[in-house]
């Protein structure tokens, strides 16, 4: 299959989402994530494919003092496949989306939080002595979690997301992850 986004193409894509989701000088704070963790196929992807790993990293702009936080989500990830014919048989699965936060609580406290988001993902398939498939595909994900303050900016979190992708790449995924978010300004 042809990709729809060449990597030329995921530039723009990731630059045009940041540009819609810049935040308005009125904004509260701007926080930057990392994180990492274990996938875990679901539906028909879960016939094939074993737990893997996921690291996802973003920004949010946070939008007044409500709580509420919209801004851009990039993930990466893989799971290895249980074939018996192909060796090294594993897909690579990545997507950018636009997503919408919300904290619930006061900043500086443990705060349980909730988002949403859609965009593209792609899923390429490799095996030994196999010529890669490559896709990619409107996806959404839904996700919470927990904030853990840490210091002054810092905070570490722990979440939960599903991730499902459309027609072309049914790629579905829990995934279970860990990470860091570092507020700017304020």
């Amino acid at each position: 299959m042809v990709s729809l986004f060449g990597r030329s193409s995921w530039a723009i894509a990731v630059t045009v989402l940041m540009g819609v989701v810049a935040p308005s000088p009125s904004s509260a704070q701007t926080t930057l994530y990392i994180s990492g963790g274990a996938t875990f196929p679901t539906g028909a992807y879960a016939e094939f494919a074993n737990t893997g790993w996921m690291a996802a990293g973003g920004v949010l702009f946070g939008v007044g003092s409500s709580g509420l936080g919209i801004g851009a989500d990039l993930v990466y990830g893989q799971n290895n496949h249980e074939d018996l014919l192909l060796e090294s048989a594993k897909t690579t699965v990545y997507s950018a989306m636009a997503i919408v936060d919300y904290a619930f609580g006061s900043p500086g406290k443990i705060r349980p939080f909730v988002f949403g988001g859609a965009g593209i993902a792609g899923h390429r398939f490799s095996a030994d002595g196999v010529e890669s498939d490559t896709d990619s595909d409107f996806a959404y994900q839904l996700g919470a979690g927990v904030d853990f303050p840490i210091g002054g900016t810092t905070s570490l979190y722990a979440e939960g997301r599903y991730i499902g992708s459309g027609n072309n790449v049914d790629t579905q995924v829990l995934a279970a992850l860990l990470g860091f978010a570092f507020t700017l300004g304020g």
